[in-house]
Order: structure tokens, then sequence, then C-alpha cells
């Protein structure tokens, strides 16, 4: 017995047999219930970056806590009263960042409300931004200086060439920076690289995690040293190598 399709098959009289059609229409009735099947089991929730990534088993950026100043104070380094300015500023910007998502969760969506959803959407990666490169940046600081790891320094060499060439491009990215300097991975082309980064662009580039964050603004050296690239060049010799492994060790894609 033979068969024909409608459509293009019929117009071009090409014959199918029954059993094939059968067995067509079998795969597509299971395929039907797979996705009926699918659609009716929830999503699992997501457990956030607490637990997961750069973030792990820390207080931080998922879900919204909190992180207290840790450390509070880096002898020879930084006082508490420096350390608390910047947790200050870290502080502000996570209470934006609740306050913009608390007004984006009833925000217009309408045309006409486009102005005010985009100052609010432009706000909330300023705040987030903020907010993420503040807990990375505490915990880059260390109080007893211990040299890289052969881990790091194999690395380093990989991506950046020797640390000495890495550390004079790191200290001309922290001289010329607005906000932040910071050592990047970049998943997508699996290369180390340094970056100069303001408040709006806190992000760097898409996809790109932070290994060394160092916050360059006044308010993050001023208390404590009469010019940037001495707190630049102090902040090199106090900064946690063993964080830098541990960053890289959750994100390397290999």
């Amino acid at each position: 017995m033979k068969i024909f399709f409608f459509g293009r098959l019929l117009k071009n009289q090409m014959p199918i047999s029954r059993r094939t059609l059968l067995q067509a229409g079998l795969i597509a009735t299971t395929a039907g219930a797979g996705n009926a099947i699918a659609a009716a089991i929830p999503a699992p929730r997501e457990s956030g970056l607490s637990f997961e990534g750069l973030l792990k088993h820390q207080p931080g950026f998922q879900p919204r806590q909190l992180a207290p100043l840790n450390p509070v104070e880096v002898p020879g380094f930084l006082s508490r009263p420096q350390l608390e300015q910047s947790y200050a500023v870290y502080r502000t910007a996570f209470a934006n960042l609740l306050a913009i998502e608390k007004s984006l969760a009833s925000a217009s969506r309408d045309p006409d409300a486009d102005a005010e959803y985009a100052r609010l959407r432009r706000d909330q990666v300023t705040a987030a931004n903020s907010v993420l490169l503040h807990e990375f940046y505490f915990r880059n600081l260390v109080s007893k200086p211990a040299a890289p790891s052969s881990y790091v320094l194999a690395n380093m060499n990989e991506h950046m060439g020797s640390i000495e060439s890495w550390r004079n491009d790191f200290i001309a990215c922290a001289r010329i920076a607005e906000a932040w300097a910071v050592l990047e991975y970049d998943p997508y082309d699996d290369r180390w690289h340094n970056a100069a980064l303001g408040n709006v662009n806190g992000g760097g580039w898409i996809g790109a995690n932070p290994l060394i964050v160092c916050a360059v603004a006044d308010y993050a050296w001023s208390v404590d040293y009469k010019d940037r690239s001495a707190y630049v060049t102090a902040f090199l010799e106090h900064l946690n190598w063993t964080q830098v492994a541990e960053r890289y060790r959750s994100v390397d894609r290999h």
C-alpha cells in the first residue's frame, strides 16, 4: 500500500510507504510527549554565586547579602579608616542596587516611560559592577605578603609574558584608570588581560572574570597616601596570590 504526502510530496508524486509514515508519526508523537513532560517539570532554582563560581562559599552578590569588611586593616598598607572609607562606598553601591531592583520590579515598560526605565537599567549595571568589584578587591588583600605560586607564574608567563612585564603594564593601567585596574580572564579567547576601567564600564568586556582588582579612585587611598602611585606599588606588595590562583581555577575552561 502506498500513501502520498500532501503539499510538495503530492505535487512531485513521491510515494512513501505506510510503515515509514507510521514510524514518522510515532517519532512526532514521542517528541511531543517529551516536550510536554519537559514543560511540566519546573526549572530548578539557581543556587546563586554564593555557592558557585568566583564567589563560592562567600557572602556577596547573589543572593543579595552585604559582605562584611574583611580585612578591617592591612598593616603596612591600609589603615582601618582607609578601608572603612572604601567599605562605605561599597555599602552605598549595595543599597543603591537593592533600591534600583525594587524600582525595576514595578517600573513601567510602556514606551512613554522609556527615559526612566533606561535610567534604572544604566544605574543597575553601574551599582552591580561597583558591588562586585569591591568584593573582589577586598578579597585580593592580604596582611602577610607571599610570592605567587608556580601555578600562577606559569599562567602569567603564558598569558602575559613575565610577571615583571605584567606588573609594569598593570601599574600603567592603574595610573590612568578612572576607578579600577583589573587583571581579567576572558574565557572566549582563553587569555588574561589587563584593563583600565571606569564606573560605567566597570565590568570590562563581556564574559571576563576578574582575577586581580585594584580600586584606584581617590576614596581608596586618600586617607593613607598622598598619591596614587605609592598606593598601587603597596597594593602589589600586599596581593593575595592564593586568591588569584583560586579564582582562576574556578573559571579556567580547561
